[in-house]
């Protein structure tokens, strides 16, 4: 056996065991870094790191610190490894949840020692659970309170922030670069950060529409976080979902697309986020931003934190971790699906040998796959299902040009991902 077929072997062997790297436990992996190959993310050693991030924005001023440890244990529990947080309120007339202001007189130039020391339990926590933090330096809301102040204020702010944690490596420094605030506001910020922090990714957050470039923006950044704009009926959600399968393949850096708001008449939502998750991934990204109803922490947070589509998040990691899932690009397999049907709405990534490639099926309906896409001469399927995370071995041996594969247990609506691959 060749030693590419032997690593082809190899993938398939941990599939039917059910073994991946996720079960691996994680320890001193900090601080991240950028993959060589400049689409991936990877912990201290080199080692490829799958983001997977909640969104959690208002937990400094929503949350007990027993709270925000329950929060990290729950996300903990269902595979999460980073979630995102502002580091400011949401109004410059609000507090955290100690009834302390970030600044003084709200002056950026006198920072409030004590709301920063909140901070820094949140992340010592969050450090001792293995759990990245992201943490959004700059937002909208507060654009009154910084215009008021001039570019050596903003790279002072960028500074103090950095050198205030810059002992911790869990730490990933985000910065809006919304339309609505300033290139040079953003470029200071980022600049005071990275000279107090450098070994820390510093990220960019944007909103933007299916029409837009995902590399529209003039800044420039380690990572960038993309939430799209929310949509309200079906049409603009398959529009966001063509948007993300194209515009994803082109960007110059790792990303991470936020789920959106989806179609309120449709009941069953986790399919939708599901969904956007693996095409995510599909379309090159770094992993997958969880932007759950929770992340205002409501009432509610603590039992829709056990649902609203998290509760499939286990499945989607050990899934993913389970093939080369980092060596894997969209369009190197050109033609596997030969109905054009099928092209518009399943997802397919695979090596750049073509001897393994993965599918992204919405619903239980039959493939068509024409395996002279493929290089080998037999192929075998597995079936996973990503609402149960359960495994099917399906046909083995096939040969030919075109064939066609059902999914194991057809129920309507269900998803299904599907792996191809070389036998010999």
């Amino acid at each position: 056996m060749s030693r590419l077929n032997l690593f082809i072997f190899f993938i398939f062997l941990l599939i039917k065991t059910n073994v991946s790297v996720a079960d691996v436990p994680a320890i001193g992996f900090f601080p991240l870094k950028i993959h060589p190959n400049g689409k991936h993310i990877t912990d201290n050693n080199g080692k490829p790191f799958l983001m997977v991030a909640d969104v959690a924005w208002q937990m400094l001023r929503k949350l007990s610190y027993p709270e925000a440890v329950n929060y990290m244990d729950q996300r903990k529990s269902q595979s999460f490894n980073t979630f995102l947080v502002q580091l400011l309120p949401a109004l410059p007339t609000q507090r955290n949840f100690n009834k302390t202001t970030p600044f003084v007189n709200n002056d950026i130039s006198q920072p409030n020692k004590a709301y920063f020391d909140y901070l820094e339990k949140i992340i010592i926590a969050a450090r001792e659970r293995n759990l990245v933090v992201g943490v959004v330096v700059s937002r909208k809301s507060w654009n009154v309170v910084f215009d008021a102040h001039k570019e050596d204020a903003w790279k002072a702010y960028g500074r103090y922030v950095g050198e205030r944690f810059a002992k911790f490596s869990n730490i990933i420094w985000i910065v809006s670069e919304e339309e609505y605030q300033s290139a040079a506001q953003y470029k200071f910020i980022a600049d005071g950060l990275r000279s107090a922090s450098p070994d820390n990714l510093i990220a960019s957050l944007s909103t933007c529409s299916p029409t837009v470039d995902i590399n529209s923006s003039p800044n420039k950044s380690d990572l960038k976080f993309v939430i799209p704009d929310s949509t309200v009926t079906v049409s603009e959600y398959a529009n966001l979902a063509n948007w993300q399968k194209n515009s994803g393949e082109l960007s110059v850096r790792p990303f991470l697309i936020a789920n959106s708001e989806f179609p309120k008449e449709i009941k069953d939502q986790s399919v939708l986020i599901r969904n956007q998750a693996y095409q995510s991934v599909m379309s090159s990204a770094a992993g997958f931003c969880h932007m759950s109803t929770i992340k205002n922490f409501n009432p509610t947070w603590k039992v829709n934190i056990t649902r609203d589509g998290a509760e499939y998040i286990d499945h989607f990691v050990k899934i993913l971790k389970g093939i080369p899932w980092e060596y894997m690009y969209p369009d190197m397999s050109p033609g596997l699906l030969p109905d054009s049907t099928d092209q518009k709405k399943i997802g397919i990534f695979s090596l750049s040998n073509n001897r393994l490639a993965m599918l992204y099926t919405p619903d239980s309906n039959p493939v068509k796959l024409d395996l002279s896409k493929l290089k080998g001469n037999e192929f075998r399927v597995v079936w996973y299902s990503p609402r149960t995370g359960k495994r099917w071995s399906g046909a083995s041996a096939l040969t030919g040009s075109e064939v066609t594969v059902t999914p194991p247990d057809p129920k309507p609506e269900w998803d299904w991902i599907l792996l191809v691959g070389a036998q010999d």
